[in-house]
């Protein structure tokens, strides 16, 4: 995976509450990790079940009720 090594100023405090909400150490590693999920959310939005899956609608009933809604993710 490329890494470039870059220079940005950072609010101390986001960073804090991003390591402490990802379980992270170092600065690296949380700004890494708070862009993947960033990612992963805009992925998750941007899902459309009936587009997206093939399966017969009691199965994507099943997998709509087994979901974890995105909201709790932030608490």
């Amino acid at each position: 995976m490329h890494m470039p090594r870059t220079t940005v100023n950072i609010d101390a405090e986001a960073l804090d509450g991003a390591r402490e909400a990802l379980g992270t150490g170092g600065t690296s590693q949380t700004v890494n990790e708070a862009l993947r999920e960033v990612r992963r959310r805009k992925d998750l939005s941007d899902f459309d079940v009936v587009r997206d899956i093939d399966g017969t609608p009691e199965e994507v009933a099943a997998g709509r009720a087994a979901r974890i809604p995105l909201d709790l993710l932030d608490e």
